[in-house]
């Protein structure tokens, strides 16, 4: 039979063996966050990013941005959000609904030519993504209803979001995944 004080004075030893502070720095492994995400276009960061869907019923998204262009590189950039839309097709002269249907579309904002060290955008509201509808000739069947019938949006969903950058050489982009190939924080 083991005695008390031997178990006792093992648990001292394993406790105090696993207190102890590491001698090398290097083996310090401290999870950090990053402040920014670095791009291919040299002197461009992104410190922050984001969008939101603020009306599913409206469509209606709003993204900020906070990008450095220490170098001052000319820059276009694009906020967007690729928005699942839900809809019925009525017919125009009875407004009974004739189907149903699901499509993606992207919102955007466009900026060009932009040389300014620090690109900033708060609460900025993208366009309206609606079901297409302008299509004429052989691309008519690229609509989202047939013939005269109108769409009408029921809902609105948006399953990712980015901010895209365009360089002189290099494109960069940050998103809320990387579906798309974009930079996540």
């Amino acid at each position: 039979m083991p005695h008390p004080l031997s178990a006792i004075a093992v648990a001292v030893v394993l406790l105090a063996a696993c207190s102890e502070p590491p001698t090398d720095p290097t083996t310090t492994n401290t999870p950090q966050s990053p402040s920014f995400v670095t791009t291919a276009i040299p002197g461009v960061e992104f410190n922050s990013a984001s969008c939101t869907l603020v009306n599913s019923t409206t469509g209606e998204v709003r993204c900020s941005w906070d990008i450095t262009n220490a170098n001052g590189t000319s820059l276009d950039y694009f906020p967007e959000a690729y928005l699942t839309i839900t809809y019925n097709c009525l017919n125009t002269h009875t407004g009974q609904i004739r189907s149903s249907g699901t499509t993606n579309q992207w919102a955007s904002l466009s900026y060009f030519d932009v040389t300014t060290t620090s690109i900033t955008g708060a609460n900025l509201q993208l366009s309206t993504a609606l079901p297409p509808s302008g299509y004429t000739g052989s691309s008519k069947k690229l609509n989202a209803c047939k013939g005269n019938q109108q769409a009408q949006t029921t809902g609105y969903t948006m399953p990712y979001w980015e901010v895209y950058i365009y360089g002189p050489a290099e494109t960069a982009c940050l998103g809320s995944d990387n579906r798309f190939g974009c930079s996540v924080f």
